[in-house]
């Protein structure tokens, strides 16, 4: 799995640079956990098309977590499942003041730049942009406006209820590690 960080991005002349001239079929998350709900988004990419590369957009830490807040896994180990989970292309992205400051369309012209996204999906949860400006219905109208194919995914549910990290972390601390498993679709160590 290629990887690339945010920040490098003005320096790359053109997408052929990041994807090697492919068109590519993307998600975009904090992905703290890679839990069965983000699973689900992932499988999309890469059953999408042979001839697109199945990318990544995440954040090396989550953005604006809680005091206290605990990862679910380290970023070592998010590389390792995306990639085990058919990844070909990660985007990091380190959180900062600037980049906090783009708009969702920003955001989104910037990855059309870079990465020729021919199909995007994302969660019915998802927000991007300055004061997160940008939700999924907005960010999908955006997307089909450049001519990308876009899909919102609902979450997975478990137990009547939307798989989530935060989920995941309240059966972890409460020392439900079964429970935690299910959620994540892999066994908790």
């Amino acid at each position: 799995m290629k990887i690339h960080n945010w920040d490098d991005l003005p320096q790359m002349s053109l997408a052929v640079d990041i994807t090697g001239g492919k068109k590519t079929a993307l998600t975009i998350g904090v992905f703290d956990g890679l839990h069965r709900g983000h699973q689900a988004l992932i499988s999309k990419i890469t059953a999408k098309s042979p001839d697109l590369l199945p990318a990544v957009i995440t954040f090396r830490e989550k953005p604006r977590s809680p005091a206290g807040t605990t990862d679910i896994i380290t970023f070592k180990e998010k590389l390792i499942l995306l990639e085990n989970l058919g990844v070909d292309l990660c985007l990091v992205i380190d959180f900062s003041e600037h980049f906090s400051t783009i708009s969702g369309r920003v955001f989104l012209e910037t990855l059309n730049r870079y990465l020729c996204p021919a199909y995007i999906v994302v969660g019915t949860n998802f927000h991007c942009g300055y004061r997160r400006d940008t939700d999924a219905g907005g960010f999908k109208k955006l997307a089909e406006g450049l001519r990308i194919e876009t899909e919102i995914v609902v979450p997975v549910m478990e137990g009547g209820l939307p798989v989530s990290s935060s989920r995941i972390r309240k059966a972890l601390e409460s020392g439900r590690a079964e429970e935690a498993a299910l959620l994540l679709g892999r066994s908790v160590e």
